[in-house]
């Protein structure tokens, strides 16, 4: 028997970019770090930072970039035919 406390949580829409906006801010400044480290000659260091933000991307954002990506362009038609009914 299930009880209540087992239910996920509900997702709230500014948390989730709040999230958002604090892993941009994150990830910005990891890549300011590494131009910062180019320029003063530690190539191998900008090369490393710059290897695992791309990793990064692949691994974990890629997949829901891409969906939020198809989802608008779904979203795209729908809306023009409301516009254009008016």
């Amino acid at each position: 028997m299930a009880s209540k406390s087992s239910l996920p949580p509900k997702k709230s829409p500014l948390g989730d970019t709040i999230f958002a906006i604090v892993h941009l801010l994150l990830l910005s400044a990891i890549f300011v770090y590494a131009v910062v480290s180019l320029v003063l000659g530690n190539t191998l260091r900008s090369a490393l930072i710059v290897g695992c933000l791309i990793l990064y991307y692949v691994l974990v954002l890629h997949g829901p970039v891409t969906k939020e990506i198809q989802r608008r362009r779904g979203l795209k038609p729908a809306a023009q035919k409301t516009a254009l009914k008016k």
